[in-house]
Order: structure tokens, then sequence, then C-alpha cells
């Protein structure tokens, strides 16, 4: 067993007590501070204070726990390293193992009060520190961040005793990931509170390489919409819209059958009722956009950015908004939006689509791909979803990966990459019209 010391100071509590019986069973000793370690002492769970680590209380109202020395030292090490081995004996600094942080819940702060003083004290300092010294060493030291995460790596270290270097990397990837993501909100929040500047600080890129993927993870108002509770197609259709770059001027409104309408704003005049379905998506929506689309009979609007919340709320009163970010990413959040959409329809919408004499699915087909990385495959289901795979190295690879990842019928494919033989038969085999 290597993992011998954990420190847990988490602020989401989902699954935390489970968590750390099944450590201490394991035989890990636990460090935690403050609610953590009353939560677990209540549960029963023995608990070392990390103060009586430091020989140094909590100060500051709690401002200042864990950054001390005996603390990151014992993060930071690297135990192949003789000099730091000699630091630590010379110090008497224990090595942490792993840290298992979550922070402050800035973000759902922030949809609740715009209080500056309220904003201040729910950014976290310590939890992120922690986090990126952890993801920094992460061959010594194992950082969760996500309870999604904790039955995968009790289950690790069942197998082998331990995590595997590879686990330790993605997840070193998603703690680096999760604060890059934490910082961006306070300096969005407070851009906009202390209206210094706009924020515009992450923006959508066409696909400009075969070897990057960028892809849209989503920001969304639990407050008044929620993905898992609202229709699939629907979903499906918003994810794609987003993937396209939406103009000041143009609304995309689009219905359940992945019918697109747009309208010109600066040329349509007047209330713009004649979008209707299920979803239309805008680049910013404010109070005088809230009253062209108030009679409007689609469901949800999604928008990047919101202003006049609370007027555009009352005009929309009933209809649901969604804010979404435009973001840069690579294989990490590939993998991550991959796995949320494989169940939907992954379509992707250009502005101009030149309808000629081809069909609804080889138009949707086509479009797709032009948004795509090469060798990326489009197919179309019998159930009338839109799929996406995608393999940087050949398309027939994609193929099967969609094939195998989704349990459905396929009727058409289309890919942007080279289709050789196997890609063919492939397709012959499982009955598959090839677009071309």
């Amino acid at each position: 067993m290597n993992i011998k010391r954990a420190l847990i100071s988490v602020s989401d509590k989902t699954g935390l007590v489970e968590f750390a019986k099944a450590l201490h069973e394991r035989g890990v000793e636990i460090l935690s501070t403050g609610g953590t370690a009353k939560t677990l002492s209540e549960a029963g769970i023995p608990v070392r204070q990390v103060s009586d680590v430091t020989g140094f209380p909590e100060i500051l109202g709690g401002r200042v726990k864990t950054l001390h020395p005996k603390i990151f030292g014992g993060i930071l090490a690297d135990t192949q390293d003789p000099s730091h081995v000699k630091d630590l004996r010379e110090n008497a600094i224990e090595m942490i193992d792993m840290v298992v942080v979550n922070l402050y819940p800035f973000d759902l702060v922030q949809r609740q009060t715009r209080d500056e003083d309220v904003l201040i004290e729910n950014i976290d300092i310590g939890g992120v520190a922690l986090l990126r010294a952890a993801a920094k060493n992460h061959r010594n030291v194992v950082v969760v961040c996500d309870p999604a995460d904790y039955k995968k790596i009790l289950n690790s270290i069942d197998a082998c005793g331990d995590v595997p270097l590879h686990d330790r990397r993605m997840l070193a990837l998603k703690a680096f990931y999760h604060t890059m993501r934490y910082d961006a909100t306070i300096h969005r929040v407070l851009s906009e509170l202390f209206a210094s500047e706009k924020y515009e600080h992450l923006t959508f890129e066409r696909f400009a390489h075969p070897q990057k993927n960028y892809e849209i993870l989503d920001s969304v108002d639990e407050r008044i919409f929620k993905l898992s509770n609202y229709d699939e197609n629907t979903i499906g259709v918003l994810i794609g819209a987003i993937l396209t770059t939406i103009e000041e001027n143009l609304i995309v409104g689009l219905n359940s059958e992945t019918v697109v309408s747009m309208v010109n704003i600066r040329e349509s005049g007047g209330r713009l009722c004649d979008i209707s379905g299920n979803v239309v998506v805008l680049r910013r929506l404010n109070g005088e956009m809230a009253r062209k689309l108030r009679e409007g009979t689609f469901s949800t609007i999604a928008c990047e950015v919101l202003e006049d919340e609370d007027l555009v709320l009352e005009i929309l009163k009933g209809k649901k908004i969604v804010r979404y970010e435009r973001v840069c990413g690579k294989d990490f959040e590939k993998v991550e939006f991959l796995t949320k959409a494989r169940q939907v329809a992954n379509l992707v919408l250009r502005k101009k689509v030149v309808l000629k004499s081809d069909s609804k699915e080889r138009i949707i087909l086509s479009t797709a791909l032009e948004f795509l990385p090469t060798f990326a495959v489009v197919g179309k289901a019998e159930d009338g979803f839109y799929h996406v795979e995608l393999d940087p190295s050949n398309p027939t690879n994609a193929l099967k990966k969609l094939l195998i990842s989704v349990p459905k019928r396929f009727t058409l494919v289309a890919t942007n990459g080279e289709p050789d033989g196997m890609f063919m038969k492939t397709c012959e085999e499982n009955r598959i019209s090839v677009v071309g």
C-alpha cells in the first residue's frame, strides 16, 4: 500500500464519509481541517487536525489553514530527489500521498449575490494552492477534486495498492482544468462587478490542426435550467448550435427536428416572434433583445453574455435561459465532452448552407465535417440522431469506435478523411451508405 497519508478538505461533501471511511479501513491516515474534520469525526472516522501537524492554529477566520511548509513540503517533495528527502527529514516533514480538495462554491454564490464582501470571502486560496501543488507533483501525490473519481481510486488501490501513473496524470489534468475554470469565473464576475473590462478571455476557434480538438463545455444557470431534465434531442441540437461562431447580429432558432432558421437582427426589425421551435441561440441577451423575443414560441434561450439579468428574467418569465461559454480545449476536454455527448445528437451547424438538390441528411453530414478535425466520422442513426466520433490517425478507426460506442443502427456516414478499403468494407458489412 503506497498511499499512507491523505489530506482531505472539501466544500462539496458528496460521498465524503464513505470515501474517507474506505481510506481509513485501508490504513490511510487522514489529515483534515474545519468543517471537513468535524464531519468525519462525527462519522466516527479518526482524523488528525492539520494544526496538530503544523503546530500552528487556523488564523484570520479560517483564511489561513493549510498554508504552511509542513503541509506543502509534504505535498511538493520529490521522493526520488535525495535533497528533497534530506529536507523532509531535517525539518520533520511527513509525506502526504493524496490530496482530496474541492473549492469554495464561488460559482454558486455569484449566482445569488453581487455583494463584493460575500464574493471575496468565497474565493478559495488554500484549496487552489493544494490542488496545483498536488497536480504538479502527481508522480508522488494523487490529487482528487471530483467526488465522481472516489470509486475508481478505491478500485485502483484494491487492485494494486496504488493509483497508476496514467490515472494520476488524468487526475492532475482535471485538477489544473478545475482551477483554471475556477479562476476564469472569478475573473468574469469581478470584471462585471468592477466594470473595468469586458470578459472575453476565452474564445472559440475553428479546428486548425488535426491533432487539436476544440470543444464546448457548457456553463448552465442551474436555477432555471438543468440539462439532465431536458429533452435529449434538444440538448443535442443545442450542443451543435453552440459549436458555430454566433455573431452579435445573428439569432439561430432550432426545433427538435433539427430544422434551422436564422434571423439577422439588424434586418428583421420589430419582434422576432417568427423564431419558433425549442431553442434560440444568440451571442448577447439583454432587456432590449428580451422584448423582441418575448412572443416567440420557443422554450429555451442560450446566450454567451447575459445583461440586465433581473429584467430579462422578468420579461422572459416561463422560458429557460442557458448561459454557455466558448472555450478552447485539447485531449482532456475532448474526452469529457464526447463522453457526455455520445448519447445525444452531435449536430454542427454553420450560418450558410447551399441546399442544391442534396437531401437534408447529406447537408447536415457535410456541414458537420467542415467544423471537425481531420479523420472525423459523422453518422446518422435510424432514430434521426447524428453522432460524431474522432480518431487522430484514420477514419476507419473513428468509424469502428463509433459503431462500438453508440449501440444504434446507422444508415449514413461521412468522413473528412480519405476512406480506405477497410472503411468501405466496414460500412458494407453494417449496411451503411457512405456520403461522398
